[in-house]
């Protein structure tokens, strides 16, 4: 007993050992252990084939194929009838990669064992490589094996591969199977069959499918349903029909629905015959009623013999019998078909029979009913309003529209009410009271209905209402309304009346509206437009006012050849008589012939003096250089016509060319006063006012004039003529408001023997001597413009100058002189100066005192050749031709200058130039005897302008250079010493 104890003991711990080695395995997986007791084993047979089950799952796990294999295939053959050890058997099979001998074995235990659960499960979980099948005869043999060996799985296989090849019916023959039928695989099958059938219009297939089925969802019926409309299995349909299927009210209109869309009429009149379906809706009873009125072999019989369930068929089924009563004019069977329904109902029938049997009392009763029930409907308000008319209430007729009014809805019938209206207050405006006119001016939401609005009495009268109605501007509009638009828009906006009047002709063009065109066009100065418009009417149709309008125009345009065509026909006609004629014909001879011009000028001011043609006349003669003719005519047109702009600026720079700066001003600046936005009389201000010294005012108007270009520049950019404007009227802002000039100017030069006789210049320390530099500081102050002659100005100076003698220093500090003068630039046009002054010398060792005297003038330095920064560019070529002589009095010496100098100013930063140049020079004096030197030199310079603002050009300039210079001929210099070079320093604040 107690070795039976220990024998059993050893085992226990043997399969607890086991189970904790295989925890990870596919058996441990599997939930199967390895005691007796889950294995279904006594103790003695579990003993004897433990140790092969524990070498086996060791072997296993090591990987040994062999061994595992050979000890799991003995424990079977040991204890074939054990699930769990077959399970671990056919597990060590698939471990090692033997799928196929493990399925055979799970197969073979199956069949001495069927329904096993864990043995089908297993069998299950091994995936199977699927058959080729391609063809039926495959399919055939797949099913022969299955057969053979029956499974879910194969029928399954077997029915899956016959839907992909189409062959239904070997799919449809595993459902035979009772047991396979009923397994969820067999089901799945059943449905794909199903919808493949349907997919492929087996409509019996599905049909026989549905069948079989004993219980069908909501789905499913109406899916069978469907099949059977689609198959057309009407008799299967009348089958099931009689057995109480598919015999709702719905599928019965479905399947008449289905006869009659498919055109099957002989079924559907059968179907129609033999069936009385009850309904539960109104609407399904019409859709039936419709059937029947359509395709019964004899609708009206059908119809009248079948008794509705709902009342407002029965309306339907009078309606439907009514108009075939009407048709054959049998009023007396209409009547008694509209007597049995309400007095109520079916009024517009009830209003044509009264209207055929000409009852019109009653058509009137029922046209008054059908109104007030409804009383939206315009249809019915247009009927009722005629009957009014037609039984002589026109009063009435007009209260019932305007009550209505406006009458909205469709637009065709508002018009043909409006119309109505229209022609009733034509003849009756009164019976519109002042809250119903008001009404009728507001402006309705259709613009054929604004356009008949304005033909209303009263309302297209008034500009405003005009406005109001048509302002919107539609192209609806016909060529009445756009006219009526252009009159009231003419006056204060006249660019929309052209626009008004062009739309107008271009819906009726002939030559009332050429002509509106034509003289609004000129209106606006839209010459082109004008001169079109003339050019479309013929002679005949045009009166002097046209023919004097359309040369206008044509001058006005440019088509010289027209304006002349239409004063011939204005001769022709005798209309040459008029200022306006000789005006015209005066401007055939501009500018060739300004004298014949001068003598038609003349004869239209002796027919009629007007201001255009002194005006005219003075512009020729101020072409001609006769400015005070042009000034006496310009006043004469001024007087004429004092507010006019044009005139009062003519005469202002008629008045310039004359000289007379002060009245041109005064003249100037009552046409800026007319006209305050013109930048063209701004900018002339500017100029007269510095003609005439008045800096403030001067400054003002360059102001307004740089502030005009840049906000042209805020806009876009700027031409370079705008940029030079600018820059000029800048110069003059910051020129015209200078009293004080400091300048400083120096030559220094470089090596120990350089002499020139550069500082030969006029009031030079030693006149006629050369020197190895120069300096001088001046200091001036303008007194003022226009003091001794007009366009003249005088300035006092003073200027402190030295050089280097004879000594050898470099720096200009010997020989010191104090100069002191009166200078005067007496010609506005051209830089010529003429001065006086006294010299003091520093140093009473050199030099004496003496009053010069000078002149001096810049020539060819002035516009694009100047040394004046230029605002365009990358850079600019100047010029200058110098001339300067002086005589001192006390001493009776004589000096002059000639310089030429050629320069080219190349920018390089904004305000800075380098600036190679090279001049010529001739220098003379004589002291008793006459001698002279000429110098050539190249040179370049670094020109730097400091301090602009928005209104001031740059006021200071500093120039530093390096110059080489050649004296070809000299005073007091050694032949080995002519070339030199010399520092040049230049500083104008």
């Amino acid at each position: 007993m107690k070795k039976e104890n220990r024998v059993g003991f050893r085992p226990r711990l043997i399969s607890l050992a086991m189970a904790s080695l295989l925890s990870s395995s596919a058996v441990a997986q599997a939930a199967i252990g390895t005691s007796a007791a889950e294995l279904g084993l006594s103790n003695y047979r579990h003993f004897v084939i433990y140790p092969h089950l524990e070498k086996g799952l060791n072997a296993q796990k090591r990987g040994d194929e062999k061994t595992a294999i050979e000890e799991f295939e003995y424990i079977h053959q040991q204890v074939p009838d054990s699930v769990p050890l077959t399970l671990y058997l056919a597990e060590a099979l698939r471990h090692f990669g033997h799928d196929d001998r493990a399925s055979e074995l799970l197969t073979r235990e199956l069949k001495r064992q069927p329904g096993n659960a864990l043995l089908e499960t297993q069998l299950a979980a091994i995936p199977v490589k699927p058959e080729q099948i391609h063809s039926r005869a495959d399919l055939l043999a797949q099913e022969k094996r299955c057969d053979a060996n029956v499974s879910d799985r194969c029928r399954s296989e077997v029915g899956e591969n016959a839907l992909r090849l189409k062959a239904l019916d070997i799919a449809q023959a595993q459902l035979k199977d009772a047991k396979f039928s009923a397994s969820p695989q067999g089901l799945a099958l059943r449905n794909e069959i199903l919808q493949r059938a349907i997919y492929l219009k087996e409509w019996q297939r599905a049909d026989d499918i549905f069948s079989r089925q004993f219980t069908l969802s909501a789905v499913q019926k109406q899916q069978w349903f469907d099949v059977l409309l689609a198959g057309h299995l009407d008799k299967r349909i009348d089958e099931l029909q009689a057995q109480g299927k598919f015999d709702t009210p719905d599928e019965v209109l479905v399947y008449a629905g289905s006869l009659e869309t498919r055109g099957d009429i002989p079924r559907l009149q059968t179907y129609l015959a033999q069936h009385k379906p009850r309904f539960e809706s109104a609407q399904q009873e019409q859709r039936w009623l419709y059937l029947l009125s359509r395709y019964s072999a004899d609708p009206q019989r059908a119809q009248g013999g079948y008794s509705a369930q709902f009342a407002e068929n029965r309306r339907y089924l009078v309606g439907a019998t009514l108009p075939a009563a009407l048709k054959a004019k049998d009023y007396a069977t209409a009547t008694s078909l509209l007597a049995s329904l309400p007095a109520g109902e079916m009024l517009d029938e009830r209003y044509a029979v009264s209207v055929a049997t000409h009852n019109n009392p009653e058509t009137l009763r029922l046209a008054r009913q059908i109104y007030v029930r409804h009383p939206a409907n315009l249809t019915n308000l247009d009927r009722l309003s005629w009957l009014l008319m037609q039984a002589g209430r026109p009063r009435e007729a007009a209260g019932l529209l305007l009550q209505r009014y406006p009458f909205g809805g469709d637009s065709r019938q508002a018009r043909s009410l409006l119309t109505r209206l229209s022609g009733l207050l034509d003849s009756h405006p009164e019976w519109a009271t002042p809250a119903q006119k008001a009404r009728l001016a507001q402006p309705l939401p259709d613009a054929d209905l604004r356009q008949m609005q304005i033909a209303l009495p009263g309302v297209g009268n008034d500009c405003a209402t005009v406005r109001q109605l048509l302002g919107d501007m539609s192209p609806a509009y016909n060529a009445e309304a756009w006219s009526k638009v252009a009159e009231c828009y003419r006056d204060d906006l006249p660019g929309v009346a052209l626009y008004a009047f062009q739309q107008s002709e271009a819906r009726q063009p002939d030559a009332y509206h050429h002509r509106a065109v034509a003289y609004q066009a000129y209106q606006v100065k839209d010459y082109a437009t004008a001169l079109a418009a003339w050019k479309t009417l013929a002679l005949a149709e045009m009166t002097g006012q046209d023919l004097l309008a359309a040369a206008n125009t044509a001058q006005a345009a440019g088509d010289a050849a027209s304006r002349d065509n239409w004063l011939l026909a204005m001769q022709k006609r005798g209309l040459d008589n008029t200022e306006s004629y000789w005006w015209l014909h005066a401007q055939r001879y501009l500018p060739a012939q300004p004298q014949l011009a001068l003598n038609d000028f003349t004869k239209a001011i002796s027919v009629q003096p007007s201001a255009r043609a002194y005006a005219s006349r003075a512009t020729v003669y101020r072409q001609s250089g006769q400015p005070a003719a042009a000034v006496s005519d310009l006043q004469q047109a001024v007087a004429m016509e004092p507010e006019n702009s044009a005139w009062q600026s003519a005469l202002g720079y008629a008045l310039w060319d004359n000289g007379d700066y002060a009245q041109s001003r005064a003249a100037l600046e009552k046409a800026l006063s007319q006209v305050p936005d013109d930048p063209a009389l701004v900018r002339q201000l500017t100029y007269v006012n510095e003609r005439t010294g008045d800096i403030p005012q001067t400054q003002l108007y360059a102001r307004r004039v740089i502030d005009e270009i840049n906000n042209m520049a805020e806009a876009g950019a700027l031409t370079d003529e705008q940029n030079q404007q600018r820059y000029d009227f800048r110069r003059l802002h910051e020129d015209i408001g200078r009293r004080w000039t400091f300048s400083f100017d120096s030559s220094i030069g470089l090596n120990s023997g350089a002499t020139s006789s550069a500082n030969n210049g006029v009031g030079g320390a030693a006149p006629g001597q050369s020197h190895r530099s120069y300096g001088q500081l001046e200091a001036e102050y303008r007194l003022g413009r226009n003091m001794l002659v007009d366009g003249d100005m005088l300035s006092v100076y003073s200027r402190l100058f030295a050089d280097t003698g004879d000594s050898g220093v470099a720096l200009p500090v010997k020989d010191p002189m104090l100069g002191a003068g009166l200078r005067w630039k007496p010609l506005y046009d051209y830089s010529l100066y003429l001065a006086i002054e006294e010299q003091v010398p520093l140093d009473r060792h050199h030099g004496e005192t003496d009053t010069m005297l000078r002149a001096s003038a810049s020539l060819f330095n002035n516009g694009e050749f100047s040394d004046e920064w230029h605002p365009n560019g990358s850079g600019w070529f100047a010029q200058n031709l110098y001339l300067d002589a002086a005589q001192y009095v006390r001493q009776d010496i004589q000096a002059w200058t000639a310089d030429y100098r050629a320069s080219w100013h190349q920018k390089v930063a904004h305000g800075q130039t380098v600036e190679p140049y090279a001049h010529i020079q001739v220098n003379g004096y004589r002291d008793g005897k006459t001698t002279g030197s000429q110098i050539g030199g190249v040179g370049v310079r670094w020109n730097i302008w400091t301090n602009e603002t928005q209104y001031d050009a740059w006021p200071h300039k500093i120039s530093l250079g390096v110059e080489y210079q050649r004296t070809f001929k000299s005073i007091n210099q050694d032949s080995g010493e002519r070339n030199n070079t010399f520092l040049t320093v230049g500083v104008h604040w």
